[in-house]
């Protein structure tokens, strides 16, 4: 798959969350590059409070947080951000940009048809 192959026609926000800056920085690249826009949190306060400020139209939660952790930031998520479909992502999503972007598009596809159309102000 080329990653054109995951543009969207319009640009998404999704929210980043990890406690690996690499880890973040290059799956925020590969977001970008494929028509994303992104907000980085690296901690589960950062994650829950980033959640209540924007609309998101996902979240993406890297395994670099443990099976707890990641329950959690999940069950905050869901109360306080309702709309944002939540991706616990493994290992494989961060050593190949293809797994990533197909994640991100099953999200998509299977998220009710709501605007998350991030507008400049």
């Amino acid at each position: 798959m080329q990653l054109a192959d995951f543009k969207e026609s319009k640009a998404l926000v999704i929210l980043n969350v990890s406690r690996d800056s690499f880890l973040r920085e290059a799956r925020a690249k590969t977001l970008h590059d494929a028509g994303y826009y992104t907000s980085a949190a690296q901690t589960l306060e950062e994650a829950i409070t980033l959640s209540t400020q924007m609309r998101c139209a996902i979240a993406i939660v890297c395994h670099s947080f443990t099976a707890s952790e990641r329950s959690f930031i999940h069950m905050r998520l869901l109360e306080d951000a309702p709309a944002t479909t939540v991706v616990l992502l493994g290992e494989s999503g961060d050593r190949n940009p293809a797994v990533l972007l197909s994640a991100v598009k099953a999200a998509m596809t299977s998220r009710k048809p709501l605007d998350f159309t991030w507008r400049a102000s």
